[in-house]
């Protein structure tokens, strides 16, 4: 059994977030927490094989996939950087 002893505020905190997102109790949180933290070693551990198996070479990109700065795109990824540059302004 695995046990931690968290804040009165954090754990408000918890309960809160715990409601927001339909999680039932303690087990619930803990449960989902542990999800997470597993699902995010697994991310880490496939970007580790990616750089291993590209051995610090650039990866190439999918098949149909061009480069954002390919010539071919006649500027449309310069026009639409300024525009959402411009929508955030």
């Amino acid at each position: 059994m695995w046990q931690a002893r968290i804040g009165h505020e954090l754990a408000a905190e918890l309960r809160a977030d715990a409601g927001i997102l339909g999680l039932d109790g303690r087990t619930e949180i803990v449960k989902a927490a542990l999800q997470l933290i597993h699902r995010r070693a697994a991310e880490e551990r496939m970007a580790h094989s990616v750089d291993a198996f590209y051995d610090g070479a650039e990866p190439t990109l999918p098949v149909g996939v061009m480069a954002a700065d390919d010539d071919r795109l006649g500027g449309f990824a310069e026009d639409n950087r300024s525009t959402a540059d411009d929508d955030h302004a």
